[in-house]
């Protein structure tokens, strides 16, 4: 082989591994921009969904404020006509209200009085009335508006026992607006199949689809899983990735296309840049290698001509000269080295390249799966949370409507009812702040509590379901009042939970055992029941979010598999604990929370006989700081302090301030929460052990903060003591004490 095509060879033997490479990376970045489109797409079907689900839900709300309208309960139709028709959501959504045989008697949509259709409604009402529940309906076609439609609609029984149904009928109009609000791609797509596949709604060719058939693949795929992704032709023929999911109210599915060629646009002209890069670096390099190589072939040939001359006896060249041609060719080796090591730099900077794609990618899939699994957990907290209150309120209403009561009776029953409504909204409340729910950031509304009335109020709210199924409750309560420091309606969610599970999975008739016992510190919350027990494999998963069981015939009512998670999670929030017990199958299972036992004198802040004695001055009084940004609990912790014992206490909200002022307080005890704005307690205890003024003093961490590792940092940041919220005051007292007498 001549010199030419080893140089030719050399360079080829570089680049291969340099285009295998770049082959791999070109393949990987096709599919991370692919799985970006179409993470698009998923975000879009999600919104959807969620903004069907708000309207219908918010459709049902209002219906269910209706069905309460004096004006119904009395018969008087043309008023309860004109209070529904405020209802009226423009030409889009109107009310219907129809009798058990189908028959409307008002409909919003055309002025009271005038003829009605006659009954074509009969089954969806006998289903509503049969059931008690709420039905959404597929695309029907109205004989008053005469074009497709759909409904929602909830039963009805007046103080009379009157039966109807009353309903929200939605033009496909109606839905299309709706997907139109969403941010949606104007290449893209959008359709609302309802359960026989059938479009409700669409974005393209709407007025042809309407009511008619969706692709089969399509309705087929949709039926077979929750969400997903298929690529198909659309009843226009164009092929299309079509993403899908599912309504949690309705039976509809919300699909979501784009065209092959739209998402695969950008691929393409990404990967074609990619491609032409490398093509031109795979020319630069043979040019240059052809170059190259005839210089050096022409110096090599010099060099063996001038050999040839000498060998001949005739003058060689000058030695200048084929010194200077060996130079040139050691230059060139030099410049075939460096070039190696320049692919090799390459070669490294797309390996490095692609490991960040990589990682990027993964990232961004890890996100999505975190925000779809929050956003999962929040739409099934809100179901849980939302329903509890929900039973007393029902039967309340249901007793009201009873003739004869008393003024006691019905004053106890609207008490019942404006408590459960209180709870509710203190729910809704929390709730609605999706951001700090997703975080787990569910705050408790601190107070004494009273654990028998606790008991009495969760056992009110599942009569209802423990009457159903003839449980008979066995309920041992101490015979004085036991206080805990929680949150009522928290605390009410965890016995109403674990009274569910234990009449969920209960045969009829049974036994189920309430006590209340009391230890100095604690009281053990216990719930037990006779029924098929827990499996000793599936007892240490009991808590865990979404298991549950297996299912049978006597579990119908089995949920998601949310309560228990819940009630660990509000328990370990009040600082206690649940503890599951079982013997096995078919041999019951018992539940235990453990919470703080609150002492009476906590719950009156009764103050220690000191404070009948005269106050010592500020000059003599021993000084102690408090630094916490919650102004209240600053200033009632110094206010007590101040009236419990000879100390000048004084309050700061922030690091800062506590520092600005180490010189002047010269304090001896510091009370330090953890969660400041400025700098968080760790650091603040830093730099307080850092000044020579106050590195003698005692610090006290009193912070939310409560884990061993919590406790391990506090130490490990100069703290002596650590206390976790609520803490016991005279336990604060104590400690003060103490420390202030060793100092002394």
């Amino acid at each position: 082989m001549r010199i030419r095509s080893y140089l030719i060879l050399m360079a080829v033997t570089v680049l291969v591994p340099v285009i295998a490479f770049s082959g791999v990376a070109l393949n990987m970045l096709r599919s991370a921009h692919l799985n970006a489109a179409l993470q698009g797409q998923h975000e879009t079907a999600r919104s959807v969904s969620l903004l069907v689900d708000r309207d219908l839900s918010r459709a049902e709300a209002a219906l269910q404020v209706l069905a309460t309208s004096q004006y119904l309960n009395s018969g008087d139709m043309q008023a309860f006509y004109e209070q529904a028709k405020t209802a009226n959501q423009g030409t889009t959504a109107w009310t219907v209200l129809l009798d058990e045989n189908g028959q409307q008697i008002i409909n919003t949509i055309v002025p009271f009085g005038n003829k009605l259709p006659p009954p074509n409604a009969q089954a969806r009402v006998q289903q509503v009335l049969v059931t008690q529940k709420t039905l959404v309906s597929d695309v029907i076609f109205g004989l008053v508006t005469e074009r497709p439609l759909t409904t929602l609609n909830i039963p009805v029984i007046t103080a009379k026992g009157e039966k109807f149904v009353l309903a929200v009928v939605f033009s496909t109009d109606h839905f299309n607006k709706l997907m139109m609000s969403a941010d949606i791609d104007k290449n893209w797509l959008v359709a609302i199949i309802d359960g026989q596949g059938r479009f409700i709604a669409r974005s393209m060719n709407k007025d042809k689809n309407i009511g008619k058939p969706a692709r089969p693949e399509l309705v087929a795929a949709a039926q077979k899983e929750a969400s997903g992704l298929i690529r198909h032709k659309t009843l226009e023929n164009t092929e299309v990735y079509d993403v899908f999911t599912h309504s949690s109210i309705s039976n509809w599915t919300i699909a979501v296309a784009a065209p092959v060629t739209y998402v695969e646009e950008s691929v393409r002209s990404a990967i074609s840049l990619a491609v032409f890069g490398m093509l031109a670096a795979i020319i630069c390099a043979a040019t240059a290698a052809l170059i190259l190589g005839g210089r050096l072939a022409t110096s090599i040939n010099s060099a063996t001509l001038s050999a040839a001359q000498l060998g001949s006896g005739r003058k060689p060249w000058q030695s200048k000269t084929r010194v200077s041609e060996l130079k040139e060719l050691h230059h060139a080796l030099d410049r075939a080295s460096e070039l190696l090591k320049q692919a090799e730099l390459d070669r490294n900077t797309a390996e490095t390249e692609r490991q960040l794609l990589l990682v990027a990618e993964r990232k961004a899939r890890e996100e999505a799966q975190a925000q779809n699994t929050a956003k999962d957990e929040f739409l099934a907290m809100l179901g849980h949370e939302l329903r509890n209150p929900l039973a007393p309120i029902s039967i309340a209403a249901e007793l009201l409507k009873l003739p004869g009561l008393t003024e006691g009776r019905i004053r106890h029953t609207s008490d019942i009812i404006a408590r459960q409504v209180r709870h509710l909204k203190r729910l809704l409340d929390d709730l609605l702040d999706v951001s700090r729910v997703t975080r787990g950031h569910v705050t408790l509304q601190i107070g004494p509590v009273e654990i028998a009335e606790v008991v009495k109020e969760a056992v009110e709210q599942v009569s209802a379901q423990i009457d159903a199924k003839g449980h008979y409750l066995q309920i041992d309560l101490p015979g004085g009042p036991i206080l805990v420091n929680g949150d009522r309606s928290r605390l009410i969610q965890i016995i109403v939970n674990l009274l569910s599970n234990a009449s969920k999975y209960s045969p009829s008739s049974s036994r189920i055992d309430i006590a209340v016992t009391v230890e100095k510190c604690w009281i053990n919350l216990s719930i037990r029941d006779w029924g098929i027990g827990i499996d000793s494999a599936f007892l240490p998963r009991i808590f865990d979010l979404f298991s549950q069981g297996a299912r049978s015939s006597d579990r119908s009512q089995g949920g998601l598999g949310l309560g228990l998670a819940l009630v660990k999670r509000l328990v370990e929030l009040h600082g206690g604990s649940v503890t599951a017990y079982s013997n096995g199958d078919g041999r019951g299972s018992e539940f235990i929370v453990r919470l703080h036992r609150l002492e009476e004198e906590e719950t009156e802040l009764s103050l220690p006989a000191s404070l009948g004695n005269p106050k010592p001055t500020s000059e003599t009084a021993a000084r102690i700081v408090v630094v916490d940004d919650n102004e209240d609990a600053a200033n009632m912790l110094a206010l007590f302090l101040t009236e419990a014992g000879p100390y000048d206490v004084r309050p700061y909200f922030d690091a800062q301030c506590a520092l600005d002022n180490i010189e002047n307080d010269q304090a001896l005890v510091y009370i330090l929460d953890i969660g400041l704005p400025d700098m968080d307690g760790y650091e603040l205890a830093r730099r307080i052990r850092a000044s020579s003024i106050a590195s003698h003093a005692k610090l006290i961490a009193l912070t939310g903060y409560g884990q061993e590792q919590d406790r391990v940092q506090a130490m490990a940041s100069g703290f002596d003591y650590h206390l976790s919220k609520p803490a016991n005051l005279t336990e604060i007292l104590e400690l003060i004490s103490k420390l202030i007498s060793d100092k002394a």
